[in-house]
């Protein structure tokens, strides 16, 4: 058994990386973490892992942009429109860039994920409206 006399090796850097992790833990708000998850689950891949528009799947869409989604507020007067980003979202509303709709329908994608899960039932189109309505939230948080 070996004792040691000073502090444990890494205690401090398990500190720091505690502390770290927290600071950016709080920039974003405990309601938008669903939409957060959400996010990384379903847009990242296109969008990048900080909304800006540089995710992995870009490349497959030439001479697409899928926009850098942080700026939506800074672009329609300092407020995110939250009806039309849920509309995109849910498949209500088309989007130009997106051409032939390379964007998935997420409202339809929701929807079918909770008629598996739950079965059919009244409350399956609530549910895919929550789950847009989480990355609405969590767009909102990431506005710049």
């Amino acid at each position: 058994m070996t004792i040691h006399s000073g502090p444990v090796p890494g205690i401090a850097t398990a500190l720091l990386l505690s502390m770290t992790m927290s600071a950016v833990a709080q920039g974003i708000p405990e309601n938008a973490k669903a939409g957060e998850a959400e996010f990384s689950n379903s847009c990242a891949s296109c969008h990048g892992g900080d909304g800006k528009g540089a995710g992995f799947l870009t490349r497959l869409f030439q001479g697409v942009d899928p926009g850098d989604l942080t700026q939506l507020a800074k672009n329609n007067g300092g407020q995110l429109p939250s009806e039309r980003v849920s509309d995109v979202i849910d498949g209500r509303a088309e989007v130009a860039a997106h051409g032939d709709r390379k964007m998935p329908v997420w409202g339809d994608r929701y929807w079918e994920t909770a008629m598996s899960e739950y079965g059919p039932d009244e409350f399956n189109e609530q549910r895919a409206q929550n789950r847009v309505r989480e990355l609405v939230v969590y767009l909102e948080a990431i506005q710049e």
